[in-house]
């Protein structure tokens, strides 16, 4: 079978890919300090000039990496609350979502961290990433309300609240699965949303 040859539009998209995934594991392994460029190209099997034709900067592709991260994982929880009929079965699948990409994806913890720890030092890389996470509230806030519309669910909790939470406790709890994976209670992801949420049920009149 004689394969067919990529076209140079496709050969670059290509080349992009194979560098931004060979630019995760760099990251993850020796930080973002201690990676270069000339490390991320070889790794991907490039010249550095050909990282240069992809990103001006090592931050660029950085910046780049957490944005496809960031939108990635929204969506993968837009999907979940939209694929449930209630809280309860949202609440039930996003907690396995989160053992399944805690147990999976170290590599995308140990980034996770490289994000913050860079973000702490710069504050131009802190704004971008701010805009990043208001607008994964944005949506995920919105996919919960109208869940919690079509169940005539109420809460102490705004929908925006509910989804920083959501956040907040998946990104503290993923940091603390992996240093004590053995001593951590199983479910409390999905006990600590249930304990918040359900509860809270809007009685007909």
């Amino acid at each position: 079978m004689v394969r067919r040859r990529l076209t140079q539009e496709e050969r670059k998209k290509e080349t992009r890919k194979l560098l931004l995934e060979a630019a995760v594991e760099i990251f993850a392994q020796m930080g973002f300090y201690g990676a270069t460029v000339d490390k991320i190209a070889e790794h991907a099997g490039f010249s550095k000039g050909a990282f240069y034709a992809h990103f001006h900067s090592k931050e660029e592709l950085f910046l780049t990496i957490l944005e496809q991260q960031m939108e990635a994982h929204v969506d993968n929880i837009r999907n979940v609350i939209k694929q449930h009929q209630s809280l309860s079965h949202f609440i039930e699948t996003i907690d396995k979502y989160f053992l399944s990409v805690a147990q999976k994806n170290r590599t995308l913890s140990m980034l996770n961290m490289e994000f913050l720890l860079y973000a702490m030092r710069e504050e131009s890389v802190r704004h971008k990433w701010s805009g990043m996470i208001t607008e994964s509230v944005k949506q995920i806030s919105k996919a919960i309300n109208e869940l919690m519309l079509s169940e005539n669910y109420e809460s102490d909790l705004s929908t925006d609240e509910i989804a920083w939470t959501i956040l907040s406790l998946e990104n503290g709890m993923a940091i603390f699965y992996y240093i004590n994976q053995d001593l951590m209670p199983l479910n409390l992801y999905g006990k600590s949303l249930r304990n918040m949420l359900l509860p809270h049920i809007k009685e007909e009149n």
